[in-house]
Formats: structure tokens, sequence, C-alpha cells
């Protein structure tokens, strides 16, 4: 993977390429485990962004009226 700035999506389409070729036939273990370890990494990376995405969506408030506020928790 490039690196840079890497999207959430681009990171999921990755770790779909890798699942695929883990799945196929005639991988050799050294490829397996590059592709494995390379998985764990995108996987964290989009787990972390998840994480920051939903702690951004927790800090909105509804208000009385039906409109949402942004609440600065100190993060």
């Amino acid at each position: 993977m490039t690196r840079g700035r890497v999207t959430f999506e681009q990171r999921l389409a990755r770790l779909e390429e890798i699942a695929a070729e883990l799945e196929g036939e005639g991988v050799e273990l050294s490829r397996a485990l590059a592709l494995f370890e390379e998985g764990v990494e995108c996987l964290r990376a989009a787990a972390d962004e998840l994480s920051r995405a939903e702690a951004r969506v927790q800090r909105l408030v509804e208000r009385s009226d039906g409109s949402f506020d942004v609440v600065d928790t100190g993060e």
C-alpha cells in the first residue's frame, strides 16, 4: 500500500484483496505471512479511524428543538 493519506475505503478494499489472495490456491507461506501482517496493519488503522469517527458522532447532542449541536469533549 502506498504511503501518505490512505482512506478508510482504500483500506477496506485492500483488506478484500488480501483476503481473496489468501483464499486462493498455491500461496507460499512467506507470501501468506506478509499478506497477513499487512492485513493486520490495515485492520488496525481502519479500526482506529472508525473509533475516531464514532467519537465525533457521540459528541453530537440533540437539542430540544430537534437540531444538533457539537459538544467539545476536550479531545
